[in-house]
C-alpha cells in the first residue's frame, strides 16, 4: 500500500510529465510587465526624493534602481554568457559590499542615467534570450529558472521602494494610478479555525520556480490547533493598547521589553492621534478607541479603519499582543498547513484558493491599493480550511526562526538564504498589499528581525486545543 508520503511524490512526478520548453515570448513579457510597474511607482518621485537617503534602514530609492540592473545584468547577461569577469557595477550595487547604512554615502549616478542602464541591461538579456537553449541540464535555464528569479527579484524591491516611500518627508508621493478595494464583505474579528492534527507536505515542489529556501518539499507532523480566520485588526490591536499592553511586563518577553523601552514605543508605527497633544495612548484608546487614531500612509494621513489588520508592528509587538489575548503566534508549519494543506486531495496547493495565480480578485496584491483592505474583503481567497486573506495585506510574524529545510542546498547562491539561517532572524509568511502576485505562494518565506516596523507586517494568532 502507497504511504501518505509516496502518493504525493507521485502526483508531483506524473504533474511534470511532457512539460514544455518556456516560451519565450511569455518570459520577455513577464519581464517587461514587471519593469514597467518600477517605473511607474517611482515616475512621480524628484531627483532628490529618489537620491536621498530617507532613513538609515533603507536604500537610497536610486540604489534599488541600480541594483535591480545589476542583478539583471549578473544573471541573464554574464552568467546565462559564461562570462566571468565582474561589471562596472558590482562595486557599487553589491548588497554585501555595501550595506544599506552606507549607501547614502556612494556616488551614485542620476536617476535619468540608472533608468538608461536598466534600459541597456534589458536589451542585452532580450538578445540572449532569443538565442539562449533551454537545456534541461543546467539549473539556471531548467524551466526557466534564471529569468523568473530576476522578475522576482525586482517585483521584490518593489516592496522595499515602497517601504522607503513610506519613510519619506521630502515630498508626498502621488502614484499615477491606484485601484479600489472591493465592497466589505461579512466578517467577524476574532474568529478562529480549527485546523485538525496529522502531515502534510511542506514547502515548494521540486519542478517550478521557488527560492531555496523553500525547497525540499517534506513531511511535518502537526498536533491540533486553532488560528485566526483573519489577520488582528486596528479595533483588536487598539484594545491592547486601551489596557495598557505596551505598559504590562509580562506580555512582553525579556528581549521584547527591553527593545520597547530603549525605542520608547506606545504604538505601531505611523499611528498619530487623531487631534495632536501629549494624551496619553492607553487613555486616548480608552476614551475613544480606534476613533482616536489615524494612520500615515504613503498617500498621506487617513482615519484608523477599525476593520483594517493591524501593520506595521514588530514581532515583539505581535508577541505581546498574543499573550494578550490568550494565544501565540503560529509556527511556520502550522501557518502553512492552515494555508496551503487540502486534506480532500491529500496534496499542497500552491495558493490558498489553489494553483490560479489570481492576485486582485481572491487578494489584495499588486500594491495599487496602497494599504490592507478590510477583513472579509476577499472570500475567495479563503484555504481549505477556511482561513482568509493569508496573503496580501499584511505579512504574519510566525514563532519560527529562519533556518533551512531537512535536505536543503543552496543555490543559485548562498548569500540568497543560506548566510541568514540561524536565530537572528524571524520567519514571516503570507505576503503584503506591497508585494506583487509573482512573488506571493503559500511556500514563500520572509525573514527580518523581530525589532522590524518598516516592513508591512501584522499578526495572525494561534492558540493550542487541549
Amino acid at each position: 500500500m502507497a504511504t501518505f508520503a509516496t502518493r504525493a511524490a507521485r502526483r508531483t512526478l506524473e504533474s511534470s510529465v511532457g512539460m514544455n520548453q518556456p516560451d519565450r515570448q511569455k518570459i520577455a513579457a513577464a519581464l517587461g510587465s514587471v519593469r514597467d510597474r518600477t517605473l511607474e511607482l517611482i515616475s512621480c518621485l524628484s531627483e532628490d526624493a529618489l537620491s536621498r537617503q530617507h532613513d538609515p534602514l533603507m536604500s537610497p530609492i536610486i540604489w534599488d534602481l541600480g541594483h535591480i540592473g545589476a542583478f539583471e545584468e549578473l544573471w541573464l547577461v554574464r552568467r546565462l554568457g559564461s562570462v566571468s569577469s565582474e561589471s562596472e557595477l558590482d562595486a557599487v550595487y553589491d548588497a554585501f559590499r555595501t550595506p544599506r547604512s552606507e549607501r547614502g554615502g556612494l556616488d551614485l549616478a542620476a536617476a535619468e542615467r540608472v533608468v538608461e542602464q536598466l534600459r541597456d541591461v534589458r536589451q542585452e538579456a532580450l538578445r540572449r534570450l532569443a538565442d539562449v537553449e533551454f537545456d534541461v541540464a543546467n539549473p539556471l535555464l531548467r524551466d526557466g529558472f534564471a529569468y523568473e528569479m530576476v522578475r522576482e527579484h525586482e517585483a521584490q524591491h518593489q516592496e522595499t521602494v515602497l517601504q522607503t516611500i513610506m519613510l519619506m518627508t521630502s515630498e508626498t508621493y502621488m502614484p499615477t494610478s491606484r485601484r479600489g478595494l472591493p465592497s466589505r464583505g461579512r466578517a467577524s474579528a476574532g474568529e478562529m479555525i480549527r485546523v485538525p492534527a496529522g502531515p502534510f507536505h511542506m514547502g515548494a515542489a521540486s519542478i517550478g520556480f521557488a527560492y531555496d529556501n523553500e525547497r525540499p518539499r517534506h513531511v511535518r507532523n502537526v498536533d491540533e490547533f486553532e488560528i485566526g480566520r483573519y489577520p488582528v485588526t486596528n479595533a483588536e490591536y487598539v484594545e491592547f493598547v486601551a489596557s495598557g499592553g505596551y505598559q504590562d511586563r509580562r506580555l512582553w518577553s525579556e528581549t521584547g521589553w527591553s527593545w520597547k523601552e530603549e525605542a520608547a514605543v506606545s504604538t505601531p508605527m505611523y499611528w498619530e492621534a487623531q487631534e495632536p497633544s501629549d494624551v496619553d495612548p492607553v487613555r486616548l484608546s480608552r476614551e475613544r478607541g480606534t476613533d482616536g487614531w489615524q494612520r500615515r500612509t504613503a498617500l498621506g494621513v487617513e482615519a484608523l479603519d477599525p476593520a483594517v489588520p493591524v501593520i506595521h508592528v514588530s514581532c515583539h509587538e505581535a508577541e505581546a499582543y498574543a499573550r494578550f489575548a490568550s494565544a501565540r503566534l503560529p509556527t511556520e508549519s502550522e501557518w502553512e498547513k492552515a494555508a496551503a494543506w487540502d486534506a480532500d486531495s491529500e496534496s499542497p496547493r500552491t495558493y490558498p484558493w489553489g494553483e490560479e495565480p489570481d492576485g486582485t480578485r481572491r487578494a489584495n496584491l499588486d500594491q495599487l491599493v496602497f494599504g490592507p483592505a478590510p477583513i472579509g474583503s476577499f472570500p475567495e481567497g479563503r484555504s481549505s480550511v477556511g482561513c482568509e486573506q493569508l496573503l496580501g495585506d499584511v505579512w504574519e510574524w510566525t514563532a519560527s526562526e529562519f533556518t533551512e529545510y531537512s535536505g536543503f542546498e543552496s543555490f543559485p547562491y548562498r548569500e540568497y538564504s543560506e548566510v541568514f539561517f540561524g536565530p537572528d532572524y524571524r520567519v514571516l509568511r503570507g505576503s503584503s498589499w506591497a508585494t506583487r502576485p509573482e512573488a506571493s505562494r503559500n511556500s514563500f518565506r520572509n525573514w527580518d528581525y523581530p525589532i522590524r516596523r518598516q516592513i508591512f507586517a501584522g499578526i495572525r494568532i494561534a492558540r493550542d486545543v487541549r
